[in-house]
């Protein structure tokens, strides 16, 4: 009990984050794999896609919202676009997108300015991530402890394969917090929805071969997490029903973040 709350103050961060990014580099994050390519919607300016992380590195900092990050391998995703003319065109996620934290270590941001997608004429973006993704902080001026090449290179091939094994390839919860992203990216990033829109989303964005996919029980609890979050928004226990279902997304995601770092401290 005593490594596994060790564990959870590492990973939120809880004193180290307060600092500011200037003054010590965050943790690298692994960006989990999508099975389906996920569009990025618009708010203010920004178009962008919400995809689940989990942080590698338990003694650096999670990072700041906002914090910005890049793709250890620019491979590991995939941009396309549709124009505005009807062609489909291939994105560098290295030159076109930005990546920024979300929320903590659990969300990140993907996408790019509603007015470069204005500027290049696109009309769409879809991103879908491949296995084992990692993602770097952006080194900043003034970082008194900024990652090092060696450092990087420990994460990406040693730490980031075994997360793999406890929070990407998990088999309980971690299929249900996919589904759960791909419900929160089907909802507008801010503001609340009808009652008809919420009835219809889990039709809209989940579809009977995603379930068939999965392992026995996924939908039942996707189901319940849903179900339970219409309620909260319903009886004003929730502001909304993206805000209910983010948050049981990062209390799933954080729980399987913490069973690695609990595995890593006693070398399971």
């Amino acid at each position: 009990m005593r490594a596994l709350f060790f564990a959870t103050l590492t990973c939120v961060g809880l004193a180290a984050a307060a600092l500011s990014p200037a003054l010590a580099a965050p943790q690298m994050m692994g960006l989990v794999a999508n099975n389906s390519a996920v569009p990025v919607q618009c708010q203010r300016g920004e178009c962008f896609a919400e995809l689940t992380a989990f942080c590698l590195q338990p003694l650096r900092s999670s990072p700041i919202r906002g914090t910005v990050y890049r793709l250890h391998d620019n491979t590991s995703l995939v941009a396309t676009a549709t124009t505005k003319d009807g062609r489909i065109i291939n994105l560098d996620p290295g030159q076109d997108l930005q990546i920024r934290a979300e929320r903590s270590h659990v969300a990140v941001r993907i996408g790019m300015s509603a007015r470069e997608m204005f500027r290049r004429g696109l009309r769409e973006v879809h991103i879908k991530v491949a296995r084992n993704a990692t993602l770097v902080p952006v080194a900043v001026a003034g970082d008194r402890t900024p990652l090092q090449p060696d450092e990087i290179a420990a994460t990406v091939d040693r730490l980031r394969p075994f997360g793999g094994d406890y929070v990407d390839r998990e088999q309980q919860w971690m299929p249900v917090a996919r589904l759960a992203n791909r419900l929160i990216n089907a909802l507008p990033p801010g503001g609340q929805v009808s009652q008809q829109q919420r009835q219809a989303l889990w039709t809209r964005a989940i579809r009977p071969d995603d379930l068939a996919a999965t392992p026995p029980g996924t939908g039942q609890r996707l189901r319940a997490i849903y179900d339970d979050c219409r309620g909260a928004v319903r009886t004003a226990r929730r502001p909304s029903l993206r805000r209910c279902l983010e948050s049981r997304h990062d209390s799933m995601v954080g729980t399987l973040n913490n069973q690695y770092w609990h595995a890593i401290k006693f070398g399971s």
